[in-house]
């Protein structure tokens, strides 16, 4: 037994040696890995999904672990593409090609662009000078590495420098399922990023005097500022501001002593804001015409919400083990249903704990709970309208809401445990974690009654079980590493499979239809639309460099809808963010609705030739035979036919 126990010390004493190294060259090896991953053009992106899509089974998909996730449609049918175009139209902040031309590409997607305010979306910086593959990665790779970095330094303010409680901490945040369900799009990671680090530079700044420090931290704090703002996300910015806010408190609290401000301090401060003011004021006053596009918008418009109705939220993170590898039976759609891997309630119960026992009052957990009970509040009951708008709430949907409710559990978790105030016995810890995961247990099945089945149900408690227990002894003797060794394997499963490992990009360039489609514009450039084919198809042809109409309209152009709807007939229809398909007909074959709403984000519109022409369209892909319309007055000539789809060159002689 003796020798036994000797064993475990000493390898023990090894792994905490190894950690002690890796901790002291932490910064080294992140940039190591991050060269390593642009060199071999390493990201998570699901371009695979072109592969099946259009018919290309010849290609490689280049995955080499896990799968590409058609639900992910806004990164590899939307974003991907519209940032590969970029590439093709000299990196402009207003693209000649999305759109069929002059297309705001800085303020809604955040696309790459050639002007100093690239500076507040550094992950998109290595597109300019790497190339698209290489680009791809450092946005993926680079946003990965980025997060779990900030994470842990965040961790080890709130731990009071325990490294590995940081590290797990660092897990549970990188690897949550909804940032990783959500990664690419919607700013999620640079949500994180920069709020974290923002925490992080300003607890430097009071914990040093060196001005040209100062000045640094306060220079990185402007860049933060401004990337958390350009996200322009409100459903998950405003929760989350709240988060940050708690802790930015909380530093200035803890070390409101340490930190003495003289007038050079004052002087920087104000230039630093000033800075900050006149970069926000180009960058608006650039797209103000495009942020009133999209205020004036029907959708998304502007939100009235007043909260409530997301209590089954809180009880969801287990059934989030078993979504990257079988969704059937899921209410919604797999990311709406991912959640963080929050362990609630453990962390209440141990931050209560801590609060009761501890003769200190601790400004961490007690501003991050009252955050936690207002926001929470938010999401089970909600708030009268005029509390909604006071608190800019109403911008925000309340199962948006539970990304910050979230985040707040594991930061009150880590807090709680990296205490000594929760000695636990044995037999109440066991007795209390059992308890504990039948709730939960039941909850989880209640609220995902026909997805969580028998086997599932058995898993989430023995899961639970464990972990609560180990939680619950955090300050006995191996339980550190039993429950980092727990963590880390469940977090790999339920967010680190969610998204593919995959190398270049050869699946959308070494396509026939993109060359092909080159080639033809290469000879004569003119305007493209898609014919008769989903969304997808013509933000796919985007990615060949070529202006298409109806690629996705992140914002109305209403003037060219207008060309089509001259008595503004349908103006609800067009003036949103939308998905567009073309239906070409003859005059006499035009449905009573020419404009048609599918989905709050989608239309389908029928044109004729005539307004084919008043569009300055030059070329048409589809996989219709469109010769039929051709007369006296117009032309449809087929230059190719590639697999299934054949290209069309549009004339008319009017």
């Amino acid at each position: 037994m003796e020798n036994i126990k000797h064993k475990i010390n000493t390898f023990a004493e090894k792994l905490t040696k190894l950690g002690e190294i890796i901790y002291k060259y932490r910064y080294h090896i992140a940039i190591t890995i991050f060269i390593l991953c642009i060199i071999f053009e390493i990201s998570g992106s699901s371009i695979g999904c072109w592969k099946d899509f259009l018919g290309q089974q010849e290609l490689n998909d280049g995955v080499i672990l896990g799968e590409s996730r058609t639900i992910r449609s806004d990164e590899w049918s939307v974003l991907t593409p519209m940032t590969f175009s970029q590439a093709f139209d000299g990196f402009k902040y207003f693209s000649n090609l999305i759109r069929g031309g002059n297309t705001d590409v800085f303020i809604v997607y955040g696309l790459p662009v050639l002007n100093p305010a690239q500076i507040f979306r550094p992950f998109q910086i290595g597109f300019l000078f790497l190339g698209l593959a290489k680009g791809l990665s450092f946005f993926w790779c680079g946003r990965f590495i980025a997060l779990f970095m900030v994470t842990f330094e965040l961790g080890m303010i709130l731990t009071n420098r325990k490294k590995l409680l940081s590290f797990v901490m660092a897990t549970l945040i990188t690897l949550a399922p909804i940032i990783q369900w959500w990664f690419a799009v919607n700013g999620i990671v640079e949500i994180f990023v920069f709020g974290e680090l923002a925490v992080i530079l300003l607890h430097k700044y009071m914990n040093t005097q060196n001005i040209k420090k100062r000045c640094l931290y306060l220079l990185c704090m402007i860049i933060c500022a401004g990337g958390y703002i350009l996200v322009i996300y409100p459903a998950w910015q405003i929760p989350m501001f709240y988060v940050f806010l708690a802790l930015a408190i909380s530093v200035i609290i803890t070390n409101r002593k340490k930190c003495k401000i003289n007038k050079k301090d004052i002087i920087s401060i104000l230039i630093a804001l000033l800075i900050f003011i006149c970069c926000m004021g180009y960058i608006f006053a650039t797209s103000m015409d495009t942020i009133k596009s999209v205020m004036n918008t029907v959708y998304p418009g502007s939100r009235a919400e007043t909260g409530g109705h997301a209590i089954s939220k809180y009880f969801q993170y287990p059934s989030n083990i078993f979504f990257p590898y079988n969704q059937e039976g899921i209410e919604t759609n797999v990311c709406e249903e991912a959640t963080m891997f929050t362990l609630f309630p453990i962390g209440i119960i141990l931050s209560i704990i801590n609060l009761i026992k501890s003769k200190k009052k601790d400004i961490f957990l007690i501003t991050l709970l009252i955050i936690y009970g207002f926001l929470s509040l938010w999401c089970i009951i909600g708030f009268p309208k005029i509390i909604a708008k006071l608190t800019l709430m109403s911008n925000v949907p309340s199962d948006r809401a539970i990304l910050a409710v979230g985040f707040i559990d594991i930061l009150i978790l880590i807090r709680s445990i990296s205490n000594k105030e929760i000695p636990t016995k044995k037999l109440i810890a066991i007795i209390t974690s059992i308890i504990l995961s039948i709730i939960i247990s039941i909850l989880c099945k209640k609220f995902n009654p026909n997805y969580i089945e028998t086997k599932r149900l058995l898993k989430i408690f023995l899961i639970n079980t464990c972990i609560f227990y180990l939680l619950f002894r955090f300050q006995a003797k191996y339980m550190k590493g039993i429950l980092c060794c727990g963590i880390i394997p469940i977090m790999i499963i339920s967010g680190g499979m969610v998204n593919p490992i995959r190398k270049g990009i050869d699946v959308i360039y070494n396509s026939e239809i993109i060359k092909q489609i080159q080639s033809i514009q290469k000879q004569e450039n003119g305007k493209w639309i898609v014919e008769g084919e989903s969304y997808h198809t013509g933000n796919y042809i985007l990615m060949a460099g070529i202006p298409i109409i109806n690629s996705t309209n992140t914002y109305p152009d209403m003037e060219k809808w207008h060309m089509i709807d001259t008595e503004n007939k349908y103006e609800k229809v067009y003036n949103r963010y939308a998905h567009i398909t073309i239906k070409i007909k003859n005059k006499d074959e035009i449905p009573e609705k020419k404009f048609k709403l599918i989905d709050p984000d989608s239309f389908e519109v029928n044109i004729t030739p005539q307004e084919l022409q008043k569009l300055e369209v030059k070329y048409i892909f589809t996989g219709n035979n469109l010769e039929k319309y051709s007369n006296n007055e117009y032309k449809f000539e087929k230059i190719t036919n590639i697999n299934q789809y054949n290209i069309y060159k549009f004339t008319g002689n009017n």
